[in-house]
């Protein structure tokens, strides 16, 4: 299966995001952010045309929640839910106190996407698992 890209270097920028300045390795981070992005939200642009949605929001925060993925991985290196190593909160013996330095980062997950990219796909809609009602005519079918 080809590897549909539905986010360019300019609309990164476009969009008003800053932390890559130039072209050279935003396509590797993009993968890996818009990887993450479609794991959540059910690949929902593979079964439908980005480019043929009504919905101008929901494809703007769909390409939103990847730039903040980007910048998370950018600034973080966690490409992925697993790429923080040991998966403990702290441990404490006595007076030894010991705590993960990527535990702050660890909390600022959900699901394997950072908490702003969840939360804009959360507000559109993308993240809906259920099923409409026989008298509800879907937004998105």
């Amino acid at each position: 299966m080809k590897y549909e890209a539905h986010l360019t270097f300019t609309d990164y920028t476009d969009l008003g995001f800053s932390d890559i300045t130039n072209a050279e390795g935003f396509e590797k981070i993009e993968h890996q952010a818009q990887r993450a992005v479609d794991g959540i939200i059910d690949y929902f642009y593979q079964d439908h045309s980005i480019e043929e949605d009504p919905n101008l929001k929901r494809v703007d925060a769909y390409k939103t929640a990847i730039c903040e993925q980007i910048d998370f991985i950018n600034q973080t290196g966690i490409t992925a839910s697993y790429s923080n190593g040991d998966d403990f909160n702290s441990i404490s013996i006595g007076r030894l106190s010991l705590q993960p330095s990527n535990h702050v980062v660890s909390d600022g997950m959900i699901h394997g996407v950072c908490k702003e990219a969840y939360r804009l796909l959360a507000h559109y809609g993308l993240l809906y698992r259920g099923r409409g009602s026989d008298d509800y005519a879907s937004t998105h079918s």
